[in-house]
């Protein structure tokens, strides 16, 4: 059993520690902390969980195992790092870091003290993705040859919190919402090469942009596109096309595939609702199991890497207008 401490207590920490709250045999949430503790000290004592006034008494407390940072994405870098002397296991939301210098430097020095990482990447656990990867792999689909895919929501009513501000959201939705998208096409199709990226604020209240495409070049020749718009409702899709069909999987819980020879297959799951909370349940004890020796998380240091590449290479060609590489 993993005693965790939950970093940044607002709506998706506290979904989170809700994922394993019922009962876990892996990962168990002990301690916590965020930055206006008078806002979460129902919501810690009803979990049992031991506030501390501050990241450094958490990296004191010698009951906890790991961390799992669900903090603005500026603060990830420190805080892992502080971990990393304090010996804990970090379990980090997406983005991992704002660049990729950081991001190698965190994932050295976690690797260099035997600690482990994960990525808040919950859609590699879905039932719809799993099955997707599983044809790709297989070779179900053919040789691939382009993805596409969008992640979108409304994220007009972060007006006033961390997120609304270009520090923490680059590039519009991309760190909240596209960076999923990312993960995801470096899991089925490998690394991306380059990307040509525009992103704009059209209607979103406050000052980010809210309309944001790119177009990428993979490493094996592929071709692959994403967008994400940060003011409309909730979408996750992603289509993958081979030379035998395509496969399309939307929400957590349901997935298309249409063969060149007409064979046409759908299928959808229950108990996937967005969030997803079976999903987020799976990572979070995948990723206990792992502090503990056991499989692997999927995502690999080397994939958490190259995703944040991708990222800075994509704020990168947002700001100068041009075809930027990654790493």
């Amino acid at each position: 059993m993993i005693n965790a401490a939950v970093v940044g207590m607002g709506r998706w920490g506290q979904t989170l520690v809700n994922s394993v709250a019922d009962g876990s045999d892996a990962i168990s949430f002990v301690a916590g902390t965020t930055r206006t503790l008078s806002k979460v000290e129902d919501f810690a004592a009803e979990k049992n969980i031991r506030l501390h006034s501050s990241y450094k008494d958490v990296m004191a407390d010698d009951a906890v195992d790991a961390v799992v940072l669900a903090s603005p994405h500026s603060a990830h870098f420190d805080q892992i790092m502080a971990a990393v002397d304090a010996g804990k296991h970090v379990f980090c939301e997406k983005p991992f870091c704002l660049s990729g210098d950081q991001a190698k430097t965190a994932l050295d020095a976690l690797a260099a003290k035997g600690l482990k990482v994960a990525i808040g990447h919950n859609r590699r656990f879905s039932p719809n993705a799993i099955k997707l990867k599983r044809m790709i792999d297989s070779g179900d689909l053919g040789n691939m040859v382009q993805i596409e895919g969008n992640f979108s929501a409304n994220m007009a009513g972060y007006s006033g919190e961390w997120r609304d501000s270009r520090v923490e959201s680059p590039a519009g939705g991309m760190t909240s919402l596209g960076i999923h998208a990312v993960d995801m096409y470096v899991n089925l199709f490998g690394r991306v090469s380059s990307v040509l990226a525009v992103s704009r604020r059209v209607a979103i209240p406050f000052d980010i942009d809210d309309a944001t495409g790119i177009l990428m070049d993979f490493e094996n020749g592929q071709v692959g596109y994403l967008g994400t718009v940060a003011a409309t409702g909730h979408l996750w899709q992603v289509r993958t096309f081979g030379t035998l069909g395509w496969g399309s999987i939307y929400g957590h819980d349901r997935f298309d595939a249409v063969k060149t020879d007409g064979t046409q297959e759908s299928e959808t799951w229950d108990g996937y609702d967005y969030p997803g909370m079976a999903t987020i349940k799976d990572q979070m004890e995948c990723f206990a199991r792992d502090c503990e020796g056991g499989k692997p998380f999927p995502a690999t240091p080397d994939q958490i890497l190259h995703a944040t590449q991708i990222l800075e290479a994509i704020v990168k060609s947002v700001e100068t207008g041009e075809r930027v590489q990654v790493g």
